[in-house]
C-alpha cells in the first residue's frame, strides 16, 4: 500500500486537482490511500471564521460565503453543472451554516474543531469526485470513523488500539477495489464529535 499526502498548496485550484489526478493515474496498479488537506488557504479562512463567530466580531456570514465561493469556483472549473459534487459540498457546508445561525454555546476549542475540519471534508469530496470523473475508481472515506481520540479538542490524543483495529478491519478491503481518498488531521472523540 502507498499513502500519498497532498497539502493545501497542491490542491489550491482546479489545475492542482487535475495534476493530482495525473499523478494518481501513474500509480493505478498500486493500492493507494490519498490524504488531502484543505484547499489553499482554507484552513486560515476557517480559523478566522471560528474566531469571528466565537467573539461575535465581524460579518461571520460574509467570511463563510467567501470560503464557499472559493470552492464553488474550483468545482465549476472541474465539473459540469448538475454534477452530484455540488450537492455533496453544499451539504457539508450546511453543517457550519446551521452552527453560525445560533449564538456560540460551546468553548472555543470545540467550535474551532467543528468549523475548521470542514476544509478537509470539502477538499476530499471534490478530489474523490474528480478522480471518478476521470475513470479513476475512487472511494471517499470519512476518517472520523477510524481515528478515535479523547475529548481534548484541537489537541486530541489518538486511541491507537481502537483506531488500528478499525482501520485493519475495513480499509485493506477498500484498497483492493480502488483508490481511497480521506482527510488528514481529523478524528472523532469518544462523544462522536469532530477533533482536529
Amino acid at each position: 500500500m502507498l499513502v500519498f499526502k497532498f497539502g493545501g498548496a497542491s490542491v489550491k485550484d482546479a489545475a492542482g486537482v487535475i495534476n493530482l489526478a495525473d499523478i494518481v493515474r501513474k500509480y493505478g496498479h498500486e493500492q493507494l490511500l490519498i490524504v488531502v488537506s484543505a484547499m489553499g488557504k482554507t484552513t486560515n479562512a476557517l480559523e478566522k471564521l471560528a474566531r469571528a463567530y466565537y467573539n461575535r466580531a465581524g460579518d461571520v456570514h460574509e467570511t463563510f460565503d467567501e470560503v464557499k465561493q472559493y470552492h464553488y469556483q474550483i468545482i465549476s472549473q472541474l465539473f459540469k453543472a448538475g454534477h452530484p459534487v455540488y450537492n455533496e459540498v453544499n451539504n457539508t457546508f450546511v453543517e457550519i451554516d446551521w452552527m453560525i445561525e445560533d449564538e456560540p454555546q460551546d468553548d472555543f476549542d470545540f467550535i474551532y474543531d467543528q468549523i475548521v475540519s470542514i476544509g478537509e471534508m470539502v477538499a476530499t469530496r471534490i478530489v474523490d469526485a474528480y478522480l471518478n470523473l476521470q475513470d479513476i475508481k475512487s472511494t471517499w472515506l470519512d476518517v472520523r470513523g477510524y481515528i478515535h481520540t479523547d475529548n481534548t479538542y484541537r489537541e486530541g490524543l489518538v486511541g491507537m488500539d481502537k483506531s488500528c483495529a478499525d482501520i485493519q478491519q475495513n480499509i485493506p478491503a477498500m484498497l483492493q477495489k480502488g483508490v481511497v481518498v480521506t482527510q488528514g488531521f481529523l478524528g472523532r472523540s469518544e462523544e462522536r464529535r469532530v477533533g482536529k
